[in-house]
């Protein structure tokens, strides 16, 4: 039995997600009837003591979005003397996948004495204009505190037009002896000039934990920390000064010689599994970590945009050893990057010469979770190849987490075919064992690899 909360706005913006923190639970109960099947649900079953439940036993769930983490990038304050360029904020709306649902899950409403349980907190406004309220002007503030002209549009010409979109949020609240939330966003920034060029388009996050101090703010906050870490963003102060944004430069390096080899269809997965979990590997990032595949003897390792983000500099952990490595290419709109590390011994994966077809076995590589979990192998099949917004990408029921993102996917030959990229999860953080992979030939194609 499960019980939805529909969410409008909470009082000062309504969007954002849960954090870091001691663990929140649920309660679910579980209990064998007479003909001795076994049942789960969130509440006991009808007639019996809620607190002396004989054989009903309650068990905890433990918070399934904790342990989310943000650093936070000191603003760059504006030195110029002139000022710099006007900049007007030309939009702040929210869009969430699937934007035209009554039933985005955006967190949870927890209730009991303690805040002990939990229901679905569910947005009911698909996407919702925030022009004009109370997280505009909080955008004004901090870029007013960091030297900088932000004002809306209409107030005065503006040289400059910054767009905000709400992409991603979380929230988990409580109202049991004062309200109480933590928030979690990100939002997608592009910035144009007054003819309509875009001179920066790139994602910043933001994360507040008001939980354990009562704190109704934590959208707020999480809001003030994302708009801090687009004014510590290197790439996007260049672009307010007029120079070439670094992310630009990343695109596409044509610099890079970085190639791959491919396969010859022979061998198994198992025969060459020792190879390729050693060219498996673990990318660290400023803002968590991902998995990867070295393709290039030289150095070159595939994995997504998303994993590395704005990062140039990241660290990659290669058969037990933590190496640096320089982000030289990237392609945000198929979501893959090209990392080139300086090691010695690496031995490359194959490219396979034939795609896969729906119904044949794949096996994924990747560090799910924790870095502790690195060289994780799953098995699965093709499931379908899918057509979304715009991309071609191959459905998988092999198990993947946070954390197999950028990693590779071998075919029955062991050899590579896909990157992991993204999966369905229930609210709890389950997989649903829908998950999706980008075919490599598209992420080379997108890098400019070039074939030996």
């Amino acid at each position: 039995m499960n019980r939805n909360v529909r969410a409008g706005l909470l009082p000062a913006v309504a969007l954002a997600v849960a954090l870091a923190g001691p663990a929140a639970t649920a309660a679910v109960y579980k209990w064998t009837d007479a003909q001795g099947n076994v049942h789960f649900s969130d509440k006991p079953p009808p007639g019996s003591d809620e607190k002396a439940q004989g054989s009903v036993k309650q068990m905890q769930l433990q918070d399934a979005y904790t342990g989310v983490s943000v650093p936070t990038l000191v603003p760059i304050r504006n030195r110029r003397s002139d000022g710099g360029p006007a900049l007007g904020l030309s939009g702040f709306t929210l869009r969430l996948d699937s934007a035209n649902s009554s039933n985005v899950t955006v967190g949870r409403a927890f209730y009991g004495r303690s805040c002990e349980q939990s229901v679905d907190l569910l947005w009911n406004d698909g996407m919702l204009d925030m022009k004009g309220r109370k997280a505009e002007a909080l955008l004004v503030e901090r870029f007013t505190q960091a030297g900088y002209s932000l004002n809306d549009e209409a107030g005065g010409p503006a040289e400059l037009a910054l767009d905000a979109e709400l992409v991603k949020l979380k929230v988990d609240t409580c109202n049991v002896n004062g309200e109480r939330t933590r928030a979690y966003l990100k939002l997608r920034w592009t910035l144009k000039s007054g003819g309509g060029e875009e001179l920066f388009r790139g994602i910043s996050e933001g994360a507040h934990d008001g939980w354990n101090s009562n704190d109704s703010r934590s959208i707020m906050k999480a809001l003030a920390r994302a708009a801090d870490n687009l004014l510590g963003d290197r790439n996007f102060i260049e672009a307010l000064d007029g120079g070439p944004p670094r992310a630009a430069l990343v695109e596409l390096d044509e610099a890079v010689g970085a190639s791959f080899g491919r396969g010859a269809g022979g061998g198994s997965f198992r025969e060459r599994s020792t190879q390729l979990l050693a060219a498996a590997v673990t990318v660290e990032t400023s803002r968590g970590h991902g998995s990867g595949v070295v393709i290039d003897p030289a150095g070159y390792v595939l994995t997504n945009a998303h994993v590395v983000g704005q990062d140039r500099a990241v660290r990659v952990l290669i058969d037990g050893k933590s190496v640096s490595g320089r982000v030289v290419r990237r392609h945000a709109a198929t979501d893959v990057a090209l990392i080139q590390v300086t090691a010695e011994g690496l031995t490359p994966v194959t490219v396979a010469t034939q795609e896969p077809r729906p119904g044949d076995p794949l096996y994924v590589i990747g560090t799910p979770l924790s870095l502790k979990l690195s060289h994780t192998v799953t098995q699965g099949i093709l499931s379908a190849v899918r057509n979304e917004r715009g991309r071609r990408l191959y459905q998988t029921d092999a198990s993947i987490n946070p954390g197999n993102s950028g990693g590779p996917v071998f075919d029955a030959s062991g050899e590579l075919v896909a990157l992991s990229v993204a999966g369905l999860f229930t609210p709890q953080g389950s997989s649903l064992n829908v998950n999706y992979l980008i075919p490599v030939e598209q992420a080379l194609g997108a890098l400019k690899v070039a074939e030996r």
